[in-house]
């Protein structure tokens, strides 16, 4: 197998695994555009696509120079970044699994509900229930999951924040994406915390609601929607 270790085997499976599965998922918004003939999901597709050749290319790679970093190139990005992740564990087994399950925690989130409803026959206000309930379940997973995979953590983070931001809104969810990204980078103090959270949304509230007008997901189930409405209302 060349100079391949169990490790670069282990890192192309999951970025390979991953992109099939994202590829599948785009199916959900890949809806046909009038001035663009490869439809909604085009570009991300294509993304995709070159993410999984990268996966691929960089396996070949190491399928003849192993870890180590040759000519120019090599002496200009060797950094030490490779040992420390090793030293760190993050290019074992268990981190590698431990971070394709918090990826995994946004896509059962926006899947396990529609499973549900279809099962049990469930109206609108059903649905919502569901989601309510799933919600918390995912991010009580992702909270005991990232707390020993803070790298993972932040990759998935994004991930969680966008799939339930069409259903709890901006104006609820903002404040706790950006106290887990500050958790996640080790601020840990309070003030600071609260600080960044005020002027975030600070700027954001100001430039999208009060000055340019654009509306910015509400969510579309209460309370989310209602206090994002509210909100929105004062503001305006």
């Amino acid at each position: 197998m060349g100079k391949l270790r169990p490790g670069h085997i282990i890192e192309t499976s999951f970025w390979l695994l991953l992109a099939g599965f994202l590829y599948v998922e785009s199916s959900a918004f890949n809806k046909s555009i009038e001035i663009y003939k490869f439809g909604a999901a085009g570009w991300p597709r294509a993304l995709i696509v070159l993410m999984a050749l990268a996966a691929l290319g960089q396996l070949l790679y190491q399928y003849y120079a192993g870890d180590e970093s040759t000519g120019s190139l090599g002496a200009a990005t060797d950094d030490g970044s490779e040992d420390a992740a090793r030293e760190a564990g993050h290019s074992s087994l268990r981190w590698y699994l431990s971070t394709l399950w918090l990826l995994a925690i946004p896509f059962i989130y926006m899947r396990l509900p529609d499973i549900v409803a279809m099962a049990m026959t469930l109206d609108k206000t059903g649905i919502h229930v569901v989601k309510l309930i799933t919600a918390p379940v995912a991010l009580v997973l992702y909270i005991a999951t990232m707390r020993g995979n803070h790298v993972g953590g932040m990759l998935a983070l994004p991930i969680f924040f966008a799939a339930i931001l069409e259903d709890m809104g901006f104006y609820a969810m903002a404040p706790l994406f950006i106290i887990g990204v500050t958790l996640l980078m080790g601020e840990r103090r309070p003030q600071w915390i609260a600080l960044t959270i005020a002027l975030i949304m600070g700027v954001l509230l100001m430039m999208f609601v009060s000055i340019l007008y654009v509306g910015l997901p509400t969510g579309n189930i209460s309370p989310f929607y209602d206090f994002s409405n509210w909100l929105v209302t004062v503001l305006q």
